[in-house]
């Protein structure tokens, strides 16, 4: 059996080792394929001359080849990206960021070739955001499944393991049910022997308000083993409540972020803001859909304008509707997921 599961593990770490080659392998070869191509269109750009039609010919051809380059090379570059450093928080943005530096390439590049025009000029430019268009089609949906991946867990977890330190021998308390968005007695971890002599409890409060309790007060543990009297009175419980004078209010405020039973409190208020965040964004697009579609418009009306401005006319980019609806969505979705990511900062980094 042994030899089993160790033939297992090695067959596992070897696939796994292998993936890893072949997404650094594409990884590399995306992006020495991109930079070649980007720098190929954008030197047909600078030096090919526009007055020759046969060069003209030959370099529209050639800025057809350099777009299948960066179209795969780009395409590497996100798939790779993704797998080699899955769930890291810069991911998304930096895949977004160089997507979008490719896809507005038809709004800055003329600025630095001095109001270079012709059709080779706007075949190489137009290659370009085909390039941004394919990367950000990769980096889009890596982007919305790691804010789904990281919603799933923490409502499963609360926060992250190596974060979460529950202590030696603490468990789930079975005996008390898991009230959400209950009070610090009312949920997991909270124990039953203890409670049943925490003037927290009594007094139906919460630890996380009074700042001390049976995770962290060292009273509140004595009292239980001494067995302590407390009083059935909310009043009277209330009073027998101990207070540390001896650590200030920020040490307090930080027993409470390391705190397993405040980590359940806080990973109970993220399932409830989770929801309140979708219905609010879905809310936003069902209502203000005409008026969004109309700034989106004319957000890209507003870039066609300057980049025909920058051109002297000679890049006339028409903005069907379909890809307006489809650059909103993408906004939205965009907006989704960082509003999600702060989301999971405030309540599991900033504990608020």
């Amino acid at each position: 059996m042994s030899n089993s599961s160790g033939s297992r593990r090695d067959l596992s770490e070897t696939f796994s080792d292998l993936l890893n080659g072949v997404a650094k392998c594409v990884l590399y070869a995306g992006a020495g394929l991109s930079l070649i191509a980007i720098g190929l269109l954008v030197f047909t750009c600078f030096a090919v001359p526009t007055d020759a039609a046969s060069k003209t010919a030959d370099a529209l051809k050639n800025v057809e080849i350099f777009q299948k380059m960066l179209s795969v090379g780009v395409f590497g570059v996100g798939v790779g990206s993704g797998y080699l450093f899955w769930g890291e928080d810069l991911l998304g943005a930096l895949q977004l960021m160089l997507a979008a530096a490719l896809y507005f390439a038809p709004l800055y590049l003329p600025m630095v070739l001095g109001g270079k025009t012709g059709e080779t000029v706007d075949k190489s430019l137009q290659a370009l955001q085909t390039g941004g268009t394919v990367l950000g089609m990769v980096a889009v949906p890596i982007l919305v499944f790691d804010i789904y991946t990281r919603t799933r867990e923490r409502f499963k977890v609360g926060v992250k393991a190596d974060q979460l330190k529950y202590g030696k021998g603490i468990k789930e308390e079975t005996t008390k049910q898991n009230v959400f968005m209950g009070k610090c007695w009312q949920l997991p971890f909270c124990r039953k022997f203890v409670r049943e002599r925490c003037p927290i409890y009594h007094s139906k409060r919460t630890c996380w308000k009074e700042q001390v309790g049976c995770m962290c007060e060292e009273q509140v543990i004595r009292n239980a083993m001494e067995n302590k009297p407390i009083p059935k009175d909310a009043l009277l419980a209330g009073r027998m409540i101990p207070q540390n004078h001896k650590l200030t209010l920020a040490q307090k405020q930080e027993r409470c972020r390391n705190c397993v039973i405040y980590n359940e409190h806080q990973r109970h208020k993220y399932k409830l803001a989770v929801p309140a965040v979708v219905i609010s964004f879905i809310t936003v697009y069902g209502a203000g859909h005409g008026p969004l579609i109309v700034m989106t418009r004319g957000l890209m009306d507003g870039v066609n304008n300057a980049v025909n401005h920058a051109t002297v006319g000679q890049l006339a980019m028409k903005t069907p509707d379909v890809f307006v609806e489809m650059i909103l969505a993408t906004f939205l979705i965009i907006s989704l997921s960082y509003s999600m990511k702060i989301l999971e900062y405030l309540i599991f980094k900033l504990k608020i």
